[in-house]
């Protein structure tokens, strides 16, 4: 049985390793090689061309292989033998092309790896000198391919043999095997079936049990073994593990990764919960219009809510999280321009396929070569994805956290009134003159109450002046710097005010800027030995109620109509301000972190390209922040954080705090205002010395009492605050056992707030966007507008109305949501045909259009396009339910069938494209991993959680790929860290997606390195030992009595007669080599480790049969 398995499984492995390496290969040449031989080569290179020079035709595959005079242009597989490779390469100074000037080595470097590829190339015809067509005409034509037709309901098919099934899906596939003359294979025995049912549905082997009950049942029921079947899949359907097997097969649809790749490999924050979210919404079935809905637009739609220990939060807005992963450069985006749209562009090609098996970023450059897809349809859903940001949503409902933060707010208050009685009793000559006697020798800033009196004091000392005089001269030099700054503040422009108690147009997320801004007098608890951190002045806090909550605010697009941008803020740890351009969230230029928790201004010049470039400002807390973790020194004060993601954030603790934002043209920013000495100064003149103090007194008795009335203005908060830090107020938990009660109950409380829960996404950026159309796809020739639309053939109109002056559209969102609605609409022809043919690829190993991701037509076309139709049409009717539609394909009796093929098989259909058997195959990468762990008993089936990071023998922590345990724990392999540098070894063996692009389908290779794996890797050996001390701790049974267990664990059935034998052969053996004889060998567990391994390392333990 098991070389039967492994020659299926080769057949198989060959077939679809060269058809995914075609696929591949083509739309690589589509999207890097036709656009530079059009624009670079074409003009001297083409049949088309005034004179061809060299007589070489670059303009078809024969032409380029041909060559010209000097012979052929390239030679497949070997670019340093290729003439053309080696004229753009400019090494000979007799060959250089093109002759305008060197290709970018980029460019160069896309070729030379399509010539290493075997250059493949679709142009399989001479190109024809016609009259060229309009693209009118040209889509007129294209939008009849099969794909772009309307789903319609066809008749099922009526086989000859009509009493082997009554199931519609088995007839369409019978009548298509009577029409080849093939009779369809025996159906595997019960073991085989419930092997195969939980590896397809779960990704976990059946348990022995499991496999022995369903035997027995299935041999027991005789004409009703079809209920006994269903009874199996429903509750396999409804197995926890169900999700986690689905969800992985999405991840690679949507190429999920954890970090972004390139030199520091940055995290992308919280992916885990994405993966999580995957896994509940196929476990609930979530209907899968309602999943596309959720990944294309989840922020715009109403909220579909789950809850959890800590409370509810929002599902749907976690789907936008696919938008994020992938590959993403750190470098420079104002200089690089191209890195922010190669990321959109990214995003284009990934839904685009993931959702509608369509290659919409081919037409990047030009109109699609095939497909009906214009350069208008790329450029205006580039609009769409560039009318949206890329942020950090806080997917905590409201109602979480509020309790606990409405009993924190009421104990401030409590203390806002006991430190106000404290201070009352404070004010007194004594303490004043004290704290001034500390303070002589310090250089106090003019803005500092206490600086008057300073001044005061040293011009009576310095001139010797009556009080009279030295009082005139310093109130005079206020007035006069008080005009100046005001005067010079009128220059500046106000963005934002965030002192008036009322967000202006910025957008505000996280649960510590829930709610107005803060009133002036507000304060944040200390979490020290003080009772507060500061007094605060109105304004945007995230800390006002904890340090705990995050937080963000991103402005309006900004203009370069100013040069400068100045920003009022106060923050620290990790807490930052950026200005972010062309939507790149890792560029270092206009970018600081906050380390100061006294209000200061940080100035950023705005980008002369800003209008182009859709700047925008944004501050926000660590969690909100994608470059935290950062580079070694980016954080400055010794600060090291080359951690695991977990580490670095154990202290969850981040705030930032803002007050205003000002645009201006002169290089500095705004001066420290005076105006809260006004009173002082215009009042009556005090005599003396102890008359100031009185009047100081007085002052600061006024601030106080309207701040313990919650009525304080900005000018009390900074008497308040500048007294309290000198230390004339005090300011220690202790200074009165009330005030250490009521500050003990608010950190407990403090300790009670639920961390707030934070993933990556897409949200609209304000009025949308027209997106110009870039020539040859150059983002540095901007031409005309094009609105926000989708796909001409699939949405005819533009998602927003002309604008009066007719110059694109006005106004209106991003365009996500009509996109969402277009895509996910039952009148949509490819998204039910995409979605059923993904299923069926992953239940019976190759999909009935076998390119998933490229229903064009490049891709294949559907090997039984009725059934693909029926399927698409029942899915939809039956409220777009993927367990429904699961259930029903592998509840026919096609998927019951053995995997044995017969010669009539192997002769007609060696592909088994008509499904007259069952496919076998080998395992995923991750269900070998798991199988391992499931079988040595060491699995550990906990769902959901944060990531493990991989095991690897050396740990890189500049690039953030640290160190996990050998068997990661336990958890299965969904649960292991995916990291664009260096991904799991042992996974990457078997083919383990590269998670830079939608990969719907895994490249499945037969490799030397997966036999040396399964032999001796250390993960391997390791479960072998955990599987063999299991085994000897089983007691009072025989060498072929264990063996025979070994057999169910492992593969799910009893071993043959001839394997016992061998088996128990074997055993004795290990048992010679490692110096073990009779009763020892039960016992030992050398010899079990070795007997695990070998049964590790039999085809039909890794195989789905």
């Amino acid at each position: 049985m098991r070389y039967r398995i492994l020659s299926t499984i080769i057949l198989a492995l060959l077939a679809t390793s060269s058809i995914r390496a075609q696929s591949a290969g083509i739309e690589f040449f589509e999207k890097k090689i036709r656009p530079v031989l059009v624009e670079h080569c074409y003009e001297c290179h083409a049949i088309t061309s005034k004179k061809v020079r060299g007589g070489l035709l670059l303009d078809s595959r024969d032409g380029v292989r041909k060559g010209g005079i000097t012979g052929p242009a390239i030679v497949p597989g070997d670019p340093d033998k290729s003439l053309l490779i080696l004229a753009v390469r400019y090494t000979d100074p007799d060959t250089k092309m093109p002759k305008k000037g060197k290709l970018p080595a980029a460019i160069i470097a896309d070729l030379e790896a399509w010539v290493k590829m075997g250059a493949p190339d679709p142009r399989d015809k001479a190109p024809i000198v016609k009259a060229a067509k309009s693209w009118a005409e040209t889509v007129a034509e294209r939008r009849k391919w099969w794909s772009l037709q309307p789903v319609k309901k066809p008749s099922v098919p009526t086989p000859q043999n009509e009493a082997w099934s009554d199931d519609p899906i088995d007839r369409f596939l019978l009548a298509a095997m009577e029409l080849k003359g093939l009779t369809p294979a025996k159906d595997a025995d019960p073991r085989t079936l419930v092997r195969r049912l939980s590896l397809v549905l779960t990704g976990l082997p059946a348990a022995g049990d499991e496999v022995e009950n369903f035997s027995k049942a299935w041999d027991a029921a005789g004409a009703k073994r079809g209920a006994i079947l269903e009874k199996l899949v429903d509750r396999l359907l409804e197995s926890p593990h169900f999700g986690e097997r689905w969800a992985r097969h999405w991840m690679d649809v949507v190429r999920f990764t954890e970090t972004h790749g390139n030199e520091w490999n940055y995290e992308v924050h919280h992916a885990w919960r994405y993966r999580d979210y995957l896994i509940r919404a196929f476990n609930a079935d979530v209907p899968y219009d309602q999943f596309v809905r959720e990944h294309l637009a989840g922020d715009l739609i109403p909220a579909r809510s789950a809850s959890d220990g800590i409370g509810k939060f929002n599902e749907s807005i976690i789907g936008t999280a696919f938008y994020r992963f992938g590959e993403v450069n750190h470098d420079d985006c104002i200089d690089l321009r191209s890195i922010g749209y190669d990321l959109v562009d990214n995003q284009i090609d990934t839904l685009s396929k993931a959702f509608q098996a369509m290659t919409i970023a081919c037409a990047r450059c030009h109109d699609h070569k095939l497909d009906a897809i214009s350069i208008r349809d790329y450029h205006g859903l580039l609009g769409v994805l560039r009318s949206s940001r890329q942020v950090a949503h806080t997917i905590d409902a409201p109602e979480v956290n509020v309790e606990t933060m409405r009993k924190m707010r009421d104990l401030k208050k409590a203390i806002r009134n006991e430190l106000a009685e404290v201070w009352l009793k404070e004010i007194e000559l004594p303490r004043l003159g004290n704290a001034l006697g500390k303070l002589k020798n310090d250089k106090l800033p003019m803005e500092n109450p206490l600086a008057l009196w300073q001044r005061i004091a040293e011009k009576s000392q310095q001139d010797k002046a009556p009080f009279a005089k030295a009082w005139k001269a310093v109130t005079v030099e206020y007035a006069k710097e008080h005009a100046e700054r005001t005067k010079i503040n009128e220059q500046f422009t106000t963005r934002a005010d965030f002192r008036k108690g009322a967000w202006p147009d910025w957008q505000v997320s996280g649960q510590g800027l829930r709610g107005a801004p803060s009133q002036p007098g507000d304060f944040a608890v200390a979490a020290d030995d003080r009772a507060v951190a500061a007094i605060l002045p109105g304004g945007a806090y995230t800390h006002a109620i904890s340090e705990k909550l995050n937080g963000t605010l991103r402005s309006p697009v900004l203009s370069a109509t100013n040069k400068h941008i100045s920003f009022q803020v106060l923050g620290d740890r990790a807490s930052a301000v950026r200005l972010v351009s062309n939507n790149c969230q890792l560029n270092y230029r206009n970018y600081r972190y906050l380390t100061k928790n006294e209000l200061h201004w940080i100035t950023f010049p705005i980008p002369e390209e800003a209008d182009g470039l859709r700047v925008y400002a944004e501050l926000m807390t660590k969690f909100d922040n994608p470059k935290f973790p950062d580079q070694l020194g980016a954080l400055g004060n010794g600060k090291d954080y080359r951690v695991p993601w977990e580490q670095a954030a154990a202290d969850p603790r981040s705030h930032f705090g803002v007050t205003q934002v000002v645009l201006h043209d002169q290089p500095a920013p705004p001066k420290a205002s005076l105006a809260h000495f006004q009173g002082i100064i215009a009042g009556p003149p005090p005599g003396n010395g102890p008359e100031l103090a009185h009047v100081f007194m007085k002052r600061l008795e006024r601030a106080i009492t309207v701040w313990k009335k919650d009525n304080a203005t900005d000018d009390d908060v900074i008497w308040i605050d500048f007294f309290m830090k000198s230390g004339i107020l005090s300011n220690r938990t202790a200074a009165t056992p009330k005030l250490a009660e009521l500050i003990a109950k608010y950190r407990k409380l403090d300790a009670e707030l639920a961390l707030p829960r934070v993933v990556p996404g897409l949200a609209d950026g304000g009025p949308g966007f027209d997106q110009p159309i870039f020539a040859r796809g150059d983002c540095m020739k901007p031409g005309e507008k094009t609105p926000r639309r989708y796909v001409e053939v699939l949405a005819p109109k533009p998602f927003f109305l002309p604008s009066p002056s007719g110059r694109g559209t006005g106004g209106g969102g991003s365009g996500r949501l009509q996109l969402a609605n277009a895509i996910s609409s039952p009148d949509n022809p490819l998204t039910s045909r995409v979605m059923v043919n993904r299923v069926w690829h992953h239940l019976f190993g190759t999909g009935l259009v076998r390119t998933v991701d490229d229903f064009g037509h490049v891709g294949e076309l559907a090997s039984h396009p009725e059934l693909l139709d029926y399927l698409a049409d029942r899915f939809v009717a039956d409220g777009w339910s993927m367990k429904r539609l699961i259930r029903a394909m592998v509840l026919t009796r096609t998927f019951q069938l053995s995997h044995t093929p017969s010669a009539a098989m192997l002769e007609t259909d060696p592909e088994n494209r008509l499904l007259a058997r069952y496919p076998a195959r080998r395992m995923e990468a991750e269900a070998i991993r798991d199988a391992l762990l499931a079988t040595s008993g060491r699995l550990d089936r906990t769902l959901y959680g944060h990531s493990i990071p991989a095991y690897r023998e050396k740990e890189y922590a500049d690039r953030r790929l640290f160190k996990g345990p050998l068997d990661g724990n336990g958890r299965r392999s969904i649960y292991i860290k995916v990291t664009l540098m260096e991904p799991p070894k042992f996974l990457e063996v078997f083919n383990f997606p590269g998670s830079k692009v939608c990969q719907g389908r895994r490249d499945v290779v037969n490799t030397p390195a997966q036999a040396l794996a399964m032999l001796n890797d250390p993960f391997v050996h390791g479960q072998a030992d955990v599987w063999a001390k299991r085994l000897i701790e089983r007691k009072g049974e025989t060498i072929e009595a264990r063996v025979a267990a070994m057999f169910r664990t492992a593969l799910g059935r009893e071993p043959r007669k001839e394997e016992r034998e061998r088996f128990t052969r074997f055993v004795t053996q290990v048992a010679e080599l490692h110096g073990v004889r009779g009763d020892g060998i039960m016992g030992s567990a050398a010899v079990w480790r070795d007997a695990g391994h070998a049964m590790y390392n039999l085809s039909e333990f890794i195989a789905i049969p």
